[in-house]
């Protein structure tokens, strides 16, 4: 701040040439890495519209879809796709909603609107959480050193959703929607943790190449299967 103060005449006070903030996601010094090719990739997917939506499914899927131009999933811990938005069943009546960034205020209030007459919330989360992204032909063995989900292609199929403890944080996991070959997770996670798992996700992957990443903080990171601390 000391190099943008200036003063504007002698014996006056120094103005301060504000610099406008910098919109960063919690992973923005992290580029995506990668181990050897095809087998695991980290990226993350920053700045998405996310909102989480209480609604009785029974009495008002019928304005959602009206309204949100998708349907809610059909079962527990499926997902609905239609472009790029997106809706998770994460509980009874519980709901994530995920849309282009560019859509999200006008996305919310058609929501709004539209479940005018039903007993719903719609909280915006945008800034809670953020998204890494795992693919290649080994991101279920990755997973699977960090969490008790069963990631077997028969429990945990394209398009299932999942919330669950990866190392030692809580965050909800997706198989996008496309071919297995080629299908990618995503793994939800609050900003504050989002550093912590991008670290034991890199680690889970040093036998496939995946280069070591160093905390950013002077801190210690302890998984079940890694170890992992700043040097």
């Amino acid at each position: 701040m000391a190099e943008n103060a200036t003063k504007s005449s002698e014996g006056s006070a120094p103005s301060v040439g504000l610099t406008p903030p910098e919109r960063r996601t919690p992973l923005a010094l992290r580029q995506p890495v990668e181990g050897a090719p095809g087998t695991l990739r980290l990226a993350e997917l920053p700045f998405a519209g996310k909102f989480i939506l209480r609604l009785d499914p029974a009495s008002g899927s019928e304005a959602f879809r009206e309204a949100a131009g998708l349907d809610l999933p059909a079962a527990p811990l499926m997902s609905v796709v239609n472009g790029e938005r997106v809706v998770f069943w994460l509980g009874p009546d519980e709901f994530l909603l995920l849309v282009p960034e560019a859509e999200a205020a006008a996305f919310a209030e058609a929501v709004e609107k539209g479940l005018a007459d039903q007993h719903h919330q719609l909280v915006d989360v945008s800034d809670y959480y953020t998204a890494i992204e795992i693919s290649g032909r080994k991101a279920r063995e990755a997973l699977m050193k960090l969490t008790t989900l069963d990631l077997h292609p028969r429990g945990f199929p394209v398009g299932h959703v999942a919330g669950s403890n990866f190392a030692r944080a809580q965050g909800w996991l997706w198989l996008e929607h496309g071919e297995e070959e080629t299908a990618r997770f995503r793994l939800y996670v609050r900003w504050s943790m989002a550093e912590y798992l991008w670290c034991v996700l890199a680690d889970a992957g040093r036998e496939w190449g995946v280069p070591e990443q160093v905390p950013a903080a002077d801190e210690t990171f302890l998984t079940e299967s890694v170890h992992s601390k700043k040097t």
